[in-house]
């Protein structure tokens, strides 16, 4: 079963228009029901986020890491850190804030 967080658009001429952003692990049955909640006509769309590929050129090739967005706000983070570094993957970066996760014993939530 697909998993994430969905985002609510809604048409309105001539753009998708972010509409409300729905908690993590909510099943797309579970959004539309949210849908069936607002109770307003027009179109809308569900747009699940969960999975990111930051790809990369190097030696061999494009490198793509896989991860999870489980929020607007950690999507951001990310978006930020690609912005930060040009593309550049900041991997002692990333391995440092793994190791201080596991460490402090909070979950990677934001960063």
């Amino acid at each position: 079963m697909p998993q994430g967080y969905y985002t609510i658009e809604q048409w309105k001429r001539p753009a998708w228009v972010a509409v409300t952003v729905l908690p993590f692990g909510l099943s797309q049955t579970g959004a539309e029901e949210a849908l069936r909640r607002m109770g307003k006509p027009g179109f809308y769309r569900l747009v699940q986020m969960q999975r990111v590929v930051w790809c990369e050129l190097d030696d061999s090739g494009l490198r793509l890491r896989k991860s999870h967005a489980s929020s607007p706000e950690n999507l951001q983070s990310m978006q930020e850190m690609f912005d930060r570094t040009a593309g550049r993957y900041p991997a002692d970066e990333v391995r440092a804030a793994r190791r201080e996760t596991k460490r402090s014993g909070k979950p990677r939530r934001g960063k």
